[in-house]
């Protein structure tokens, strides 16, 4: 999709897709992640005390997600929105 969209829109109409899209994307994976942990087979979140690669995972995958969220959304947003006034 974003390569369609940078080929086929202008700047401007890019740039705005992309800061409606990007926050949408990063609320989904970090909800997913959530999901995930709360149904892991078969006894939800203590079936990862047990596993604890699956555990690490999850959990690497959930900071990757809230970082996502918390740090780069907010800072791809702002490199973008000066973009636009140059």
């Amino acid at each position: 999709m974003t390569k369609v969209c940078y080929n086929a829109l202008p700047l401007s109409a890019f740039t705005t897709l992309q800061k409606r899209v990007f926050p949408v994307y990063f609320r989904i994976q970090a909800g997913l992640v959530l999901l995930t942990a709360v149904t892991f087979p078969p006894y939800g979140p203590l079936s990862l005390v047990s596993c604890t690669g699956d555990a690490v995972a999850i959990g690497f995958t959930g900071a990757m997600a809230l970082a996502n969220l918390t740090v780069y959304g907010p800072r791809t947003q702002r490199a973008m929105v000066e973009r636009t006034h140059q």
